[in-house]
């Protein structure tokens, strides 16, 4: 018996998709053991046949069955795509970047291991459970451990550069309308200004000293009042601004830590046997095509090998 380095439920699901391959190949096999009895039924109906009759009637069976072989094939490659499909979905929910290393999919001592479990399975000695799992594609990970406690890591760094980007946008949200009041400030001031100028002009014609006294105490306690507003605005902006530079430092840290736990979770996820079991997987598969392949050159010669004939 094979060992592929799989758990229990990983081998049930191995054997699951293995007697399905073996469900597939033989209803593919009986296509064209059909293909040649109707040929047997329909054409070979007289005991003489020319030289050309048999051309026609094995190009016509050549045909049926490279149609059948080609559907297999294709039927083959998208079962396979599918079962890619699904396992690159549970790794994306762990945040995970598979790869595919199809260099694997010729090597003869994977397949032989894989050929080994697959006829130990056939005559009951895995002691597999045939029946279906409840677990068919389960999410991959650990749920203790350093994979855990990689993920709780960089659970707490997306809340905590959530909670920063909230924090910088109010801050330069108060940055805004502190510059808003601020040139509203000095509007006011400029309006004040023209107006004292204006008055100044109006009352130059017969000015006494009570109300120029009257009118000049008042402008520069206007002045002075609006001279204290403009600095305490620029503080508080020169405030909010440092706060704002603090934040953004912080984010970029927060970042820079999210990233390197991301990369730190990619390389323990692939040092685990299960990413080294789907490579294997893989390789698998491919060879098997491969062996179809040659059994469509059994069914159909290349026009060389016809000609040397």
């Amino acid at each position: 018996m094979s060992d592929l380095g799989l758990n229990e439920h990983h081998q049930s699901c191995m054997a699951g998709y293995l007697r399905f391959t073996k469900y597939q190949r033989a209803q593919r096999l009986r296509s064209v053991d059909a293909c040649f009895q109707d040929v047997k039924d329909t054409r070979l109906l007289e005991e003489t046949y020319t030289s050309d009759e048999v051309v026609e009637l094995l190009d016509s069976l050549a045909e049926v069955v490279r149609a059948e072989v080609e559907g297999e094939l294709i039927h083959a490659t998208h079962t396979n795509s599918v079962l890619l499909s699904n396992v690159f979905a549970q790794a994306q929910k762990w945040h995970l970047e598979l790869s595919v290393d199809t260099s694997n999919l010729e090597n003869q001592e994977l397949l032989e291991d894989v050929r080994k479990f697959e006829e130990a399975e056939a005559q009951g000695r895995l002691g597999i459970d045939k029946k279906p799992s409840a677990r068919t594609l389960a999410p991959l990970g650990d749920q203790e451990g350093p994979m855990a406690l990689l993920h709780a890591e960089i659970k707490r760094l997306t809340e905590e550069n959530g909670e920063v980007k909230r924090r910088l946008e109010q801050a330069e949200s108060k940055v805004t309308d502190i510059a808003q009041a601020k040139a509203e400030l000095a509007v006011t001031l400029q309006t004040t200004a023209d107006e004292l100028g204006r008055v100044k002009n109006t009352v130059s014609s017969r000015p006494t000293v009570e109300e120029v006294s009257e009118l000049s105490d008042e402008v520069e306690k206007m002045r002075l009042e609006l001279s204290s507003k403009t600095e305490e605005k620029e503080a508080t902006q020169e405030q909010l601004q440092g706060d704002l530079a603090l934040s953004k430092q912080k984010l970029a840290q927060v970042k820079s830590q999210l990233q390197l736990a991301e990369k730190e979770l990619e390389k323990k996820f692939s040092q685990t046997g299960a990413y080294q079991n789907m490579k294997k997987m893989l390789g698998n598969k491919n060879d098997q095509i491969k062996v179809l392949r040659k059994k469509l050159e059994i069914y159909e010669p290349s026009k060389d090998d016809i000609i040397e004939e």
